[in-house]
């Protein structure tokens, strides 16, 4: 009898452990963790969603960027551009002046006329460039004589070419001062299209 007690007493938690409730507590727990996980899951597609309209807002900012480029380089490019065109006609009117005064050849005045006057643009925009840097002394030292040099030598032969052809002593004068004044042009306004230049490169 006391061992029938005993396996009666061991058998009641036996069958309790199977009762329903406890299935379906833990099934419960099971559902509400899956749908926590299908929640996440179906949240990151929505935040990509937000994310991808995005794009028909870059088409300002594109416009925006092309219209400030412009205006950074418009006013360097324009300069330059007059500055090109006043190197041509100095170019040409120097090699004449050196074919009339030394009786060259064409080519060798051509020569003389682009080592003078480019001589001048590169000097001046060698001493923007380095002013304000350790630099600018040494450059200077030997850019000063040099400029003076090809410039009054481009100054000459340009007034020579301009009032080559003209007799009438008046006129001869004006033709000379307006051959005189285009290196004095190309000068100035090398020395502002460098400074522009480096602006523009600072501010982009």
């Amino acid at each position: 009898m006391h061992f029938l007690k005993q396996a009666k007493y061991l058998g009641e938690p036996m069958e309790g452990c199977n009762l329903p409730p406890a299935l379906t507590h833990n099934m419960l727990k099971e559902t509400q963790t899956m749908s926590q996980a299908v929640t996440n899951v179906t949240a990151i597609p929505a935040t990509r969603r937000e994310s991808t309209p995005s794009r028909p807002q870059r088409q300002p900012n594109r416009r925006a960027g092309r219209a400030a480029i412009l205006r950074r380089h418009a006013p360097a490019t324009g300069l330059g551009l007059v500055i090109l065109v006043l190197l041509y006609l100095s170019l040409n009117h120097l090699a004449r002046g050196v074919q009339i005064v030394t009786l060259c050849q064409a080519w060798e005045g051509l020569a003389m006329a682009v080592g003078l006057d480019l001589l001048i643009v590169a000097v001046e925009v060698a001493m923007v460039v380095t002013a304000g840097t350790k630099a600018a002394r040494p450059v200077a030292r030997f850019a000063n004589p040099a400029l003076i040099t090809a410039f009054a030598w481009s100054a000459g032969l340009n007034g020579f070419a301009f009032c080559a052809n003209q007799d009438a002593m008046m006129w001869k004068a004006v033709a000379a001062l307006l051959g005189v004044s285009i290196p004095v042009l190309i000068y100035l306004a090398t020395r502002s299209w460098a400074a522009l230049a480096i602006e523009s490169r600072r501010t982009a």
